[in-house]
């Protein structure tokens, strides 16, 4: 594939991206149903323009799936840059995937699983992520926080995925309490908030 890095291929890459969001999105397609030819439809372009970007409509899906994980990202850089904190953090993320459950719905069922949707939002900050991991909860059990942190992106992915399946009828805050009565002031979700979410 060649892809030029101009202005003009970048505009050529988010129409062929729209065009996949409309057909798996608008009409309701899964991947395997989705044609290069009706893309190419969509975006008003020729087939080998679609093949200069892309190899297919996995390799297109899976960019898709990158534009919306690095969509999520950016939520979630804006609560902490602007001093939100946890709480608007967290529920940025139940927002992005309630403005975009078709999208989300969709995705599971391509995926069979939610956890990929969650490595991917946690992509950019593996450093944070690393220390984490790595903290020392003061109960003397090596490596205890990273037990903690399995358990609770587990069950963050079972939570949204529940979300979804229940077409989102709680809010994004409701959300948000129902997560926190799963914890208490001692929980790695409080190490991991600085303090925020159950203050001493």
């Amino acid at each position: 594939m060649n892809k030029p890095n101009n202005k003009r291929s970048r505009d050529t890459d988010e129409a062929i991206i729209r065009a996949a969001f409309q057909c798996m999105v608008m009409r309701g397609k899964p991947v395997s149903k989705i044609t290069v030819r009706e893309i190419c439809e969509t975006a008003g372009i020729n087939r080998s323009t679609f093949y200069a970007h892309y190899m297919d409509v996995y390799d297109l899906f899976e960019k898709v799936e990158i534009h919306m994980a690095e969509m999520c990202q950016e939520r979630i850089r804006n609560a902490f840059i602007l001093g939100r904190g946890f709480q608007m953090a967290v529920e940025g993320v139940f927002q992005f995937v309630e403005e975009y459950k078709e999208f989300y719905l969709l995705y599971l069922h391509e995926m069979s699983q939610a956890s990929h949707l969650i490595e991917m939002m946690n992509a950019p900050f593996q450093e944070e992520i690393k220390k984490i991991r790595e903290a020392d909860m003061g109960y003397g059990v090596p490596g205890e926080a990273a037990y903690h942190f399995t358990f609770f992106t587990a069950g963050m992915t079972s939570l949204l995925a529940a979300w979804l399946l229940g077409n989102c009828k709680e809010t994004p805050h409701e959300l948000y309490e129902i997560l926190l009565r799963e914890y208490g002031p001692n929980s790695l979700l409080n190490t991991w908030s600085g303090g925020q979410v159950f203050p001493e």
